[in-house]
């Protein structure tokens, strides 16, 4: 079984041999077919567990490779996180299940695995940041607020809303790479 690096995905932008200008047909070549398909018209969406894989629909061409689903807000986070078929497995480098990573945490990791990176706005004129790498141009971005779920005594769910004030305790939310217009 092939093991598919995220670490090397966050350092250079190929997930295994797909990056950015791949073909829809390259995806499925190989990652193989132990994917789920979604058309949204001007674009469509592979997608390997949570990992998705946005192709134009006119090129089949991808735009962008993502995986959104990373807050540890939900019973499923695992699965979440992993993502494997018979054909390969995901190495999830410094991603725990069960756990939020924060940004504090994210910018620690990049450093020590020398991977340069900046923090810039999410957008122009925004006061929440992203962390981006610069040679991949993968980007990370957290999420001031989550639900943190636990049981009680008698097992009732009991879902706890946390907000964060702090930057660096903001948790990560996704990690992706899109084409730059």
């Amino acid at each position: 079984m092939k093991i598919i690096y995220l670490e090397e995905f966050i350092r250079t932008g190929r997930f295994d041999t797909i990056t950015i200008d791949s073909t829809k047909d390259e995806i499925i070549h190989t990652l193989g077919n132990g994917f789920d398909f979604y058309d949204s018209g001007e674009t469509q969406i592979i997608s390997y567990g949570w990992y998705e894989f946005f192709c134009w629909t006119n090129t089949g061409k991808v735009l962008g490779i993502q995986n959104d689903h990373l807050l540890a807000d939900c019973n499923n986070h695992a699965e979440m996180i992993n993502s494997k078929t018979t054909e390969w497995i995901l190495d999830i480098w410094f991603l725990k299940e069960g756990q939020n990573i924060t940004f504090k945490e994210t910018k620690k990791h990049l450093t020590r695995a020398n991977i340069p990176f900046k923090i810039q706005p999410t957008y122009k004129g925004c006061d929440e940041n992203i962390i981006k790498c610069l040679e991949s141009s993968v980007s990370f971005d957290f999420s001031s607020e989550y639900r943190l779920n636990s049981l009680n005594s008698k097992e009732i769910s009991i879902t706890t809303e946390v907000k964060l004030e702090i930057e660096n305790d903001f948790v990560l939310n996704g990690i992706r790479l899109f084409e730059t217009f």
